[in-house]
């Protein structure tokens, strides 16, 4: 009769994740860091890539409520019956428009081919103005029915990604799982169990 190693590993100890409410640490923290990041920016128009224009935060708002003086629009490769959305992809080097603000908030794993959107991202973002990056690390496989999970990166690796930006703030967002009894001296890291990172760079004038 065959092992099944899975109840044999968790019959006993199973992992036990920490919740908060209905969504992740990851989007806890994302949001968190967002408001913190942006609260001075004042920001007259913004982008967010990835998304529709009444996309939920998760925690009771939208994205479009932390800006309310804010020119607020969103651009997809998914079409939109609303006028503020854009029906596009970063692939082609389309016009977009330029922006005081550009979010990608956990859509940079999605893309094919990330180093290609970068160049096409930093022209929307206006001179002297700033992108927030958000990207889950230590975080479960999520697909869709067009687009894939290809790329997970750490905070570090932005400034190659974005060599034209420059870094204004960045936090690692803590994980789920504190301990784990194996390899004690990086487990015992918090960075070691990142659940993501948040990031603002800047065009320089």
């Amino acid at each position: 009769m065959p092992i099944d190693l899975r109840r044999l590993l968790f019959k006993k100890r199973p992992i036990r994740i920490r919740r908060y409410g209905s969504t992740s640490i990851h989007r806890v923290y994302t949001n968190l860091y967002l408001r913190e990041y942006c609260r001075d920016l004042n920001p007259g128009s913004v982008i967010n890539i990835g998304d529709r224009p009444d996309a939920p935060d998760k925690e009771g708002s939208t994205y479009e409520a932390y800006f309310p003086k804010a020119g607020f629009r969103t651009l997809d490769l998914a079409s939109h019956d609303h006028p503020r959305h854009i029906a596009g992809d970063l692939m082609t080097g389309q016009d977009f428009g330029s922006y005081d603000l550009v979010l990608l908030m956990s859509v940079i794993e999605h893309i094919d081919r990330p180093w290609i959107a970068a160049k096409n991202i930093t022209k929307m973002i206006r001179p002297g103005g700033h992108l927030y990056i958000a990207m889950p690390f230590f975080y479960p496989v999520h697909e869709g029915p067009y687009y894939g999970d290809h790329w997970r990166a750490r905070a570090t690796a932005m400034p190659f990604l974005f060599p034209d930006l420059v870094v204004v703030n960045s936090d690692e967002h803590p994980s789920a799982i504190r301990t784990v009894r194996d390899r004690r001296m990086y487990w015992n890291n918090p960075g070691s169990t990142s659940a993501g990172f948040s990031m603002l760079m800047r065009r320089p004038l």
